[in-house]
């Protein structure tokens, strides 16, 4: 039997997605809920962006998942309240993702950390900002999402002002916090708390 909380979420995402949206040069980008059915689809383009950007914490090749894997991530996100994975699509192609986790504890599961993506063609159409947005409104209405933090290297200047502009505000500072190509990256700890 379903609790009063995954009625309530349920018919309230429903309503949220999926959304319709436009971007800047007038392609129209459907922002909907993860399925099992899009585990190859994932898996194509988490290697395709891995190769795109120095940014996220894997690179070329190192993304091994494979398709079981990929879908009872999924599954596990559709299950738990207090996830959400969510995909921006274009022509029945993935062309950015969003993933925000949280672990079952009392004391922290209302924190979710999450990581957004966005194929290299598809920079500044606005698709990153759609999807974050998304993910707020949907860790509003969670009752269970009150604190979301991210981590991103300091020279990562275009995503700092993102979300600057949702209101995130840098926390700290993790030294040494990736290593790529030969070279460390600090990281800034990134919060915003969810009222």
């Amino acid at each position: 039997m379903k609790s009063l909380w995954e009625a309530r979420l349920k018919t309230e995402f429903k309503n949220m997605l999926p959304k319709k949206i436009k971007t800047k040069t007038g392609e129209k980008i459907t922002i909907r809920e993860a399925k099992k059915t899009d585990a190859l689809s994932l898996i194509k383009y988490l290697n395709t962006v891995a190769g795109e950007t120095d940014f996220l914490t894997f690179g070329a090749g190192d993304f091994k998942n494979t398709i079981k894997e990929e879908e009872q991530i999924i599954d596990e996100h559709k299950k738990t309240k207090n996830k959400i994975f969510i995909v921006a699509e274009l022509n029945k192609e993935i062309i950015g993702i969003l993933n925000l986790g949280a672990n079952n504890k009392p004391r922290t599961k209302h924190i979710g950390r999450f990581g957004v993506s966005v194929l290299k063609k598809h920079w500044g159409k606005e698709i990153g900002k759609n999807l974050i947005a998304t993910m707020l409104e949907w860790s509003k209405k969670s009752g269970v999402i009150r604190k979301i933090n991210l981590n991103v290297q300091t020279n990562n200047k275009s995503a700092i002002a993102l979300y600057e502009k949702f209101g995130f505000e840098i926390e700290g500072i993790l030294r040494r916090d990736s290593f790529v190509n030969g070279k460390f990256f600090d990281a800034y700890m990134m919060g915003k708390i969810i009222k």
